[in-house]
């Protein structure tokens, strides 16, 4: 927008709405500058440092899919958006895991007493690629600015992620190849595909393979649960070996409280 200040008789004055509007436009462009500023990924960012990752992992020729939304808190809780396609199934719901030491579960229908098993794909599913990635681009997203095209596998070691719930071991030789590339301020994409060794009876050298794609968000925003939520409507279980039914949240219970409880020896 073309804006002139009108003059009369010497005497110079703005056009007041013109002025106002060409002050919006400058505070929202500094406002848009800085948070583009605060956007950008500092070197030695790692992967796992993303505020909030989508992950969407195939398995060709099994009918299986998985799509997931992990939202990390600075304080340390995670909390996933699942959802899992099976031939005969569809699982969904939500997942929070609170100072790693608490789950709690909503909105699944198929689920049972014990909430271990809810958690464990999507979070080894998110281990998987997020050591693909390092493998892929070791100095991190940093690094990353046109599209990268990345190739890397090992011949003889094997490959193995455990994040203490579960465990996957993928036997070499194994190999990671595909892209990734920074699709705005803060925020990256990647697709990979993963093939590994999968020994089956009358054939040690069967091969097989998974198709991870995603987007990785940098940029700082509130956790999605406010500390003052009630958590009313979740299922609770404790992350301890003794500890394998959950039971419906106490009425009143916050997640503030639930943080705190935590902290107790």
């Amino acid at each position: 927008m073309r804006w002139t200040p009108e003059v009369h008789c010497g005497n110079c004055f703005f056009d007041m709405h013109k002025s106002r509007t060409l002050i919006f436009v400058v505070c929202t462009s500094l406002v848009a500058s800085v948070q583009q500023a605060a956007a950008q990924v500092e070197r030695g960012t790692l992967w796992r440092d993303a505020v909030v990752t989508k992950l969407d992992v195939d398995f060709p020729g099994t009918g299986f899919h998985g799509g997931w939304i992990y939202h990390r808190c600075p304080c340390g809780d995670l909390l996933l958006e699942v959802e899992q396609v099976a031939p005969d199934s569809v699982l969904n719901g939500d997942l929070l895991i609170v100072d790693g030491k608490v789950l709690l579960a909503r909105g699944f229908k198929q689920q049972g007493p014990d909430l271990v098993s809810l958690v464990q794909a999507p979070t080894l599913m998110l281990q998987l690629a997020l050591a693909l990635l390092n493998r892929s681009q070791p100095r991190g997203p940093a690094a990353v600015t046109d599209k990268q095209q990345w190739d890397s596998g090992e011949a003889k070691l094997g490959f193995t992620v455990d994040n203490g719930l579960t465990s996957g071991n993928f036997a070499a030789p194994w190999g990671v190849s595909g892209s990734g590339w920074k699709a705005a301020a803060g925020r990256y994409r990647f697709e990979l595909g993963f093939h590994f060794t999968n020994p089956v009876p009358g054939d040690p050298g069967a091969r097989d393979r998974m198709q991870f794609s995603g987007e990785l968000d940098f940029r700082a925003r509130e956790f999605p649960v406010a500390e003052l939520t009630s958590l009313q409507g979740w299922n609770i279980q404790w992350l301890s070996p003794a500890e394998k039914t959950s039971k419906e949240v106490p009425e009143g219970l916050t997640l503030k409280a639930l943080r705190q409880q935590t902290k107790k020896p």
